[in-house]
């Protein structure tokens, strides 16, 4: 049984916990603590004077968390705050520098089945899709007034959608008389222009690539990964799981650029979930996971 709540369920915990804990009495980073299931099997492994710092940008994820890890208070500190800031997270904690910091990257599946978050095609919602509630930019925003042709390209861009031009068109067509209010407008309107038969995948990506712009991941997993290794001690691990190349592809490249220089990589290629794993769990067939130590 794959640990979890049902706010949350974590992948690849044995992986994580192998690469990521080298000393058991030191001091850990989950940077996107989500339902707090990662960080509850890091934590729990810890000895009693090992402490956790954990880090979402999401409240309900801080609350959850919070909750979940009540029982290790005293070895804990859980804040609200993008990880792109972690740094600064880390240095108002008392904790740095850690012993190994994690980023489960990608959206939670309390995001997905919170219809009020509009971040799923499958059921209607408010075109929002902001992890953070206390940020200004919404999906209703960028599809109601952005360009077309930025748009298509972030059609293209974030979520790889080779239909992205015709689809931004009759986005742009539909909005001239009726502005988006809803999640279920936009499925229709997508799925008057897209062959059925990868009606669900256009989807999947349409929403993936709003839902990045919204709440600028690429950035933050750029700034967050540099932020990280900056408060990595010396020895000390970055474990990183991603669920799109995208992600991944920033990762590996962030990885090899300092190669033999800052960091020692200890994943030549990157391990995905074991099937018994999958099965449970179909979100993490698309989980890759990238380690590397600081020098």
């Amino acid at each position: 049984m794959i640990p979890g709540s049902e706010y949350h369920r974590p992948v690849m915990v044995d992986e994580v916990i192998g690469y990521l804990l080298t000393d058991r009495g030191g001091t850990y980073l989950d940077a996107t603590a989500g339902g707090g299931s990662h960080s509850f099997e890091i934590i729990r492994r810890l000895e009693e004077h090992g402490r956790l710092l954990a880090i979402d940008r999401d409240t309900d994820a801080v609350t959850e968390t919070a909750g979940r890890l009540q029982q290790f208070s005293s070895q804990t500190n859980i804040v609200q705050g993008e990880f792109g800031d972690l740094k600064y997270q880390a240095v108002e904690s008392g904790m740095a520098p850690f012993c190994g910091v994690l980023f489960d990257l990608g959206i939670s599946s309390h995001q997905i089945d919170d219809s009020a978050r509009g971040m799923s095609h499958r059921e209607d919602g408010p075109l929002d899709f902001r992890m953070d509630r206390g940020t200004e930019l919404t999906g209703a925003t960028i599809i109601n007034r952005y360009p077309q042709k930025e748009l298509a390209r972030i059609f293209f861009e974030y979520g790889g959608e080779r239909n992205s031009r015709k689809i931004a068109a009759a986005i742009y067509d539909h909005r001239q008389k009726n502005k988006y209010s809803g999640t279920a407008q936009l499925v229709e309107t997508i799925k008057a222009v897209t062959n059925p038969r990868f009606l669900n995948k256009t989807l999947s990506r349409v929403f993936q690539s709003i839902r990045i712009v919204v709440n600028d991941e690429m950035g933050q997993l750029a700034d967050g990964l540099g932020a990280a290794l900056e408060v990595l001690a010396p020895g000390g691990r970055m474990v990183v799981i991603s669920y799109h190349s995208l992600e991944d592809g920033l990762v590996k490249n962030f990885f090899r650029d300092r190669k033999n220089s800052e960091l020692s990589i200890l994943t030549k290629k990157p391990i995905g979930p074991a099937e018994a794993e999958c099965k449970i769990t179909s979100r993490a067939r698309s989980a890759k996971m990238r380690v590397a130590e600081k020098l």
